[in-house]
This record gives structure tokens, sequence and C-alpha cells, in this order.
């Protein structure tokens, strides 16, 4: 295979070129086509297909037709209403079918360097910039990984705090697939540790709260693949992110699950004191789940809707002299439905008492922060138990029914009173057991279908 030292070195010089400029991209005078789909059935696409099929190079006319004709579709309004789909049909046709592996390589390359100026163009829209961003995160070799020489953009982009943070947050979906495919390997953890330390760094800004949050949510799922162990640094910033009650509850369970994939005895957390903050974090996001519904159910019953039977649950009709169940001109009203957690809400909370159960103890056993507790680690692997269990049970009956026997099973039983015990319930006939549910490798994946990562 041929050397990827070339790319890289002039794609350094192109990086060095894209960190000053701007407005590159948006100086380039109109393609020559304007439109996807005209590209595509363009004389020159096809002579070019065709020669490089049959092994032939990127030739100086090939070059310009693709960095001032076909690249250039990316940015404009008319490919707007279905840019993901201009993304991806340009990277398959552009890539596909080349047979000669300096041909594909310099096309990649013609790609990335054009893409990586168009995300840094301040003048360009900003789903155009994200898009770029993720054209270069979707480059790969031909051996199907990820293309090494994006590394470099992917790496810079991702710890430049001048960028939006939707063009960060682009790049780090590239560096997750970088850090996958080279995971272990020193190269690739000194080229994304500092850009992803930086972020876990970077104190929130005001106004953009939920981005930022977003993109230190992308940088947690990615320290495991880089770091192991955490070094005591890393290691009291994401114990800090467990810790810290202002942060979002995703944000937080992401936390965990680095720390307990990456934390050991030289990390130097007090191991015990968070698998305590943990337990208290699962119960709140399943608390949090309950205060929500019965603030939907009450406004449904305040709005409309209210249950027969007179009083305020009647509905503004008995409100206002009329009878229950009816509005207050007469109209009757919509029933309630008695339940008001989301099987979406049920499946992200499964998700997180199994994330959460997994960072004390993993699913192998040989990871976790319960492991940092000799002797004293049966309880904690007992909590890991509870809490994957429970994910699971929830996983296989997302209603809220069963979000709640979890709160019931979780939450420390008042004074006198003695801790709820729930029958293990029997999977279905056609359902498998929850014990053969089994975590994907990556330490922050959950073992089933997941919109939350």
């Amino acid at each position: 295979m041929i050397s990827t030292q070339p790319f890289l070195a002039r794609f350094r010089l192109l990086l060095c070129t894209a960190l000053v400029a701007t407005g590159a991209a948006a100086a380039r005078a109109e393609p020559k086509y304007v439109g996807w789909t005209k590209v595509e059935a363009a004389r020159e696409i096809r002579e070019l297909k065709e020669k490089l099929r049959e092994g032939g190079q990127v030739d100086a006319s090939a070059r310009q037709f693709l960095e001032e004709t076909a690249l250039p579709q990316l940015a404009l309004q008319e490919n707007r209403p279905l840019i993901e789909r201009t993304r991806k049909r340009m990277r398959e046709l552009l890539l596909g079918d080349v047979a000669e592996d300096k041909a594909y390589g310099d096309i990649s390359l013609l790609v990335a360097e054009y893409m990586t100026a168009l995300a840094r163009d301040e003048q360009a829209d900003p789903v155009v910039r994200i898009n770029a961003m993720l054209l270069v995160s979707e480059l790969k070799a031909k051996n199907g990984k990820p293309w090494p020489p994006a590394a470099l953009a992917l790496a810079a982009a991702a710890g430049d705090k001048d960028l939006p943070d939707a063009v960060r947050i682009a790049a780090l979906a590239g560096v997750a697939k970088h850090a996958a495919a080279g995971a272990g390997d020193d190269a690739i953890a000194k080229t994304f540790g500092p850009p992803v330390a930086a972020i876990l760094g970077e104190p929130g800004a005001t106004g953009r709260t939920v981005e930022h949050d977003w993109l230190v949510s992308r940088a947690l799922q990615i320290v495991p693949l880089l770091v192991r162990p955490a070094p005591p640094k890393l290691a009291a910033t994401l114990a800090g992110f467990v810790t810290d009650e202002t942060r979002p509850i995703d944000l937080r369970v992401r936390a965990a699950a680095a720390l307990g994939a990456t934390a050991d005895a030289t990390s130097g957390i007090d191991a015990a004191a968070l698998i305590d903050t943990i337990r208290t974090l699962a119960i709140t996001a399943l608390e949090a789940e309950e205060k929500a519904a019965a603030a939907r159910r009450f406004e449904a019953q305040y709005r409309g809707g209210g249950a027969p039977g007179g009083g305020f649950n009647a509905g503004p009709g008995a409100m206002f002299g009329g009878p229950p169940g009816f509005g207050p001109e007469g109209q009757p009203l919509p029933a309630i439905d008695p339940l008001a957690i989301s099987e979406q809400a049920c499946r992200r909370a499964a998700w997180r008492l199994h994330t959460l159960g997994t960072a004390i103890v993993s699913a192998d056993g040989k990871q976790g922060l319960a492991l940092l507790l000799g002797d004293a680690a049966e309880p904690a692997k007992e909590l890991a138990k509870q809490l994957t269990g429970e994910g699971l049970t929830l996983d296989g009956d997302p209603v809220e029914d069963a979000l709640l026997d979890a709160l019931d099973v979780l939450r420390p039983p008042a004074p006198g009173e003695k801790a709820a015990k729930r029958a293990v319930r029997q999977p279905k006939p056609d359902e498998p057991a929850g014990d053969d549910q089994k975590p994907a490798a990556d330490p922050n994946a959950s073992p089933f279908d997941n919109p939350f990562q």
C-alpha cells in the first residue's frame, strides 16, 4: 500500500494555510455546472471516472474540474435542500472505483483541502461548514478505515476555540472514528489527546451552554479510546463532571463511563465517594422523568381533558359550572393518557442506568470503579448489578410503570420502611433474557440501540 507520508506533508502545509486564511472558498468563481445532478451527468466526470477505473492519474484538467466545479457544489444554495445527500454522493462518486492508490490519495487530499478551508470559512453558511467538516470526518482509505492524513485537520478543528461549536462537534465525529480505528496507538493518542483534553478543560461559554455541553459529551466518549489509565489530572476532571449537579444528567453519565473505563489505583480518585454519587445520579435521573411526567399530566388536566368525577381534575368545564369532562363552552375534552413518560424517555433512562452500572463494574468484570475498593468492593458490585439489571429490564419493557418500578427499587427506603422488592421480570417468549445482552466493544456504548450517543 502506498505510504501516507507525502499526503501528510502536503496536508500539514495546507492546514497551516487554512488556520490563517478566511473566505478562501467564498472567493472562488461560480462553477461551470450549478446543481449536483448536473455534475453527475457531466461529460467531464464520466471521462474522469473512466480514466480512474483504468488506473489513470488525476491530471491538471481533472484537478481543475474537481476544484472549480465538483467540490464547490456543497456550498451552493441549489444543493442546500439535499446537502446531506450531496455530501454522500460526492464522496461515493469521486472516490469510488479508483483503481490506483496514488490517484485515490490525490483525490482524497483535494477533498480534504477544499473542505477544511470551507469549514473554516467564516463567510460560509453554518450548515455548509458543518457538512464540509463531516465530509473530512468521513474520508476513508481504500481498506475502509479512516483516511490517516485527515486526522491532522480533525484534531486542529476540534481543539480550535475560535470555530463554532457545531463545526467542532462535526470534527469530533471524525476524531471518534480515527481513535476507535487506532485505539492503543501512541500516535493516535498524541494527535487527539491534546484537543480532547483542551475541550474537557474549557469553561462553558455564556449563551451557548447547550452546544458546549454537547461538545464536552462527545469528547468524553473518546477519552477511553485515547487514555488508559487516566492520569490524576484527567481523572480529577472526569470526577468533577460526575459530581457537578449543574451539568446535564447525560453528560454526567458519560463522564462516569469514561472514568470507570480509565481510572486505576494511580488515578488518585475517591472511588467510594464517586460510587455513592453514581447511585444518587441514577435516582436523580429517574426522578427527573417522574417529575416531568407529573408536570405533563397536570398541564393536560389544567388545559383540558380532565378526568370524570368533578373538581379541578374534571377539567375547565366543571370549574365554570359545566359538566365534568367538558370545556367551558360545552365541547367534549379528550381523555388524558394515564402514562406520561414516552418510550423514548424510558429507553434513555435504561441507557443511563446500564451505563452507570458498567461504570462501577464492566460486563467482563475487568474494569470499573468498584475494582479500586479492594476487599470492600462487594456492595458496589451489587449496586452495579442492580443498575445494569434495571436498565436491561426497562429497555425490554420501556413503559412508565417499569421506570417507576426501577425507581422504587433504587430509591432508599424511608425510615421504618422496608426496601422495595420486585420479582425479576421474565422475558417474553420471543425475547432474549437480559443476561444475554452484551455491551458493545466501545466502553461507552449501550448494549441496545441508543439515539442519545
